[in-house]
């Protein structure tokens, strides 16, 4: 008779709990973990020597957007293969349902916005369903036949997942089925008696809780007291209260200027006053220091945000917060500096074209004055004086610039730096370079990433190796920030505590209980099987920034609910996760 279905022999148990690790066998059946120990007399239909090497539980992801393309992208390559073995979809107010009247912008499909509603500079955030959902099945095979939020989780359990996926429903995208473009405005009562609906629907289906995205539309349009009822209506299931919070304003032109504490101070209120657990999304500084690139400012802003964080623990508020091991944040990657310029380019009617246009003296002049006036968000000198500290050129025809910031290439050749871009545009229409946040540095990640409360996230969607954009063309030069495929291994490989127990837990166990998990997380008999084994000697980011779609090495093995996904660091095809939706 055979004892297990599979047995790990001889690894280095680093179990999560931030315990010391210890050599150990682990006996999988029926894809929970039901024995720990010496295993020499037993036998199982598959053995793994994993002598030298670590076994952690799966890492969770915090705050991820697969959820947005698990149904394009059921293999999950980009979350499975550095270790990810559960994600918390849902967030920044962002949810694939429901979805009956309006479908709430994502991202990854930007490619096709232009074709349902030409625009210049920013797409709409919502679009009515009808007038999209073809394109949506014809460029990315996504058929959305789903309405609710009960009905797109049964959808994605039939499809099959190679990961876990806890949900989250969003704020945003409810506000948008209630209002549609009507919302840049406060909730009526009728309104928010809708918004509840939906939300109760959501709840009663399985979601973990309600997110929002409070510097995106139709999110941010909504007061205090309408984020404070439907946080008491997710009290009522025990729900979780997760927040992009209000630090950037409207990503549009020149937003009215937010003080982030204020924002991080509004979502610690909702927790104290509806008593509910809250999370803190991709934490970042609560204070603006200018100059940015001060080490030592940047560091002291970190504290004190953290301060302002402890005060409201220590007075009982359940808190948490997720961090981003990494400081080029966001989804999309965008290392084609004329790719920043795309309203242009779209104009023009080819990257060439526009190259030309720059050669016309009274065109730049036109364009560097709107780009002075704060009119255009991603390169905005009013909202960040300093933006050219923060964009370096990686690759160029002109060697002496590599490596070096806008900044310092202006200063060298005494020209403001809004001019130096065409110059750079002109000289190499394929100058690559690498961006980095204004409001993060390394210190920063350092700092949050040690706070009791801090727990993981990438930030990213699901994807294959090519992701929905399939080459860095002309025709918008995006792609997948690093963190899609690298961001645990570079935070066990760059930003680890001091005791590697310790750095597994962050991403582990600790993740596991701000989410109330009692069967996942750790590496303990009776828990699921969502298991690693990691060649720590030799695993490897991968990190790329030119070109990002290249998984990490170091991960040989992930078993997800006792199912191997990853075997000898490639992908089997087995969609082995579930659907975790929280019992009422």
């Amino acid at each position: 008779m055979v004892d297990f279905d599979i047995i790990i022999r001889n690894g280095k148990v680093i179990d999560g709990t931030g315990k010391d690790s210890y050599i150990a066998d682990i006996g999988i059946k029926d894809g929970v973990i039901v024995k720990i120990g010496d295993l020499k007399d037993n036998n199982a239909n598959k053995v793994i020597n994993s002598e030298g090497k670590s076994i952690t539980p799966g890492f969770i992801d915090m705050h991820s957007h697969g959820d947005d393309t698990l149904l394009i992208y059921p293999k999950m390559e980009s979350k499975i293969m550095q270790g990810i073995t559960t994600i918390v979809g849902g967030q920044c107010g962002l949810s694939p349902a429901p979805i009956d009247k309006y479908w709430i912008t994502k991202y990854y499909e930007i490619d096709i916005l232009d074709e349902i509603e030409p625009y210049i500079y920013s797409p709409e955030r919502m679009y009515p369903i009808e007038k999209i959902k073809g394109k949506l099945k014809e460029v990315y095979g996504l058929d959305v036949n789903w309405k609710t939020f009960g009905e797109f989780l049964d959808k994605v359990e039939e499809k099959g997942i190679s990961a876990n996926y806890i949900p989250l429903v969003g704020h945003g995208q409810i506000r948008g089925q209630v209002m549609g473009r009507d919302c840049k405005r406060f909730a009526t009562d009728e309104e928010l008696k809708k918004i509840k609906e939906y939300v109760r629907e959501a709840m009663e289906s399985g979601a973990y809780g309600i997110s929002v995205g409070l510097d995106y539309a139709p999110g941010i349009y909504c007061n205090f007291e309408e984020l404070l009822e439907i946080a008491k209506e997710i009290k009522k299931y025990d729900g979780i209260y997760a927040a992009h919070w209000r630090k950037t304003g409207l990503r549009v032109g020149t937003p009215k200027k937010q003080k982030k504490i204020d924002g991080i101070i509004e979502i610690l209120e909702i927790g104290k006053q509806a008593d509910v657990q809250v999370q803190l999304s991709h934490l970042s500084s609560g204070f603006d220091v200018f100059p940015s690139k001060n080490d030592f400012m940047m560091k002291s802003a970190a504290k004190a945000t953290l301060q302002v964080i402890d005060e409201y623990l220590k007075d009982g508020v359940k808190a948490a917060f997720d961090v981003i091991p990494n400081i080029v944040c966001g989804i999309i990657l965008i290392p084609n500096l004329s790719a920043i310029f795309t309203p242009w380019i779209k104009q023009s009617g080819s990257l060439k074209q526009f190259i030309n246009n720059l050669k016309v003296k009274d065109y730049k002049i036109q364009l560097i004055e709107m780009i002075n006036s704060g009119k255009f968000h991603s390169i905005n000198p009013v909202v960040s004086p300093d933006w050219d500290e923060f964009i370096t050129i990686i690759e160029s025809k002109n060697k002496n610039y590599i490596n070096k910031s806008i900044k310092e290439i202006a200063e060298i050749n005494k020209k403001s730096s809004v001019e130096i871009i065409f110059d750079l545009l002109i000289e190499d229409p394929n100058v690559k370079v690498y961006s980095i946040s204004q409001k993060m540095n390394m210190e920063i990640v350092k700092e949050f990433l040690r706070h009791s409360q801090a727990t993981l996230s990438t930030d990213t969607f699901a994807l294959d190796i090519k992701g929905p954009w399939n080459s860095l063309d002309e025709k918008h030069g995006f792609a997948p920030t690093p963190n899609t495929y690298c961001a645990m291994v570079k935070y066990i490989k760059e930003l680890g505590m001091e005791r590697i127990e310790d750095t597994i837990r962050k991403a582990t166990g600790k993740t596991a209980e701000v989410l109330g998990l009692n069967d996942r997380g750790f590496i303990k008999e009776g828990y699921k099987a969502d298991v690693l084994i990691i060649d720590m000697d030799n695993l490897k980011t991968n990190e790329n920034y030119i070109e990002p779609r290249v998984f990490p090495e170091g991960i040989e093995y992930v078993l997800v609910n006792g199912k191997i996904v990853v075997e000898e660091g490639n992908h089997t095809g087995n969609l082995a996760g579930k659907v975790i939706r929280k019992s009422l």
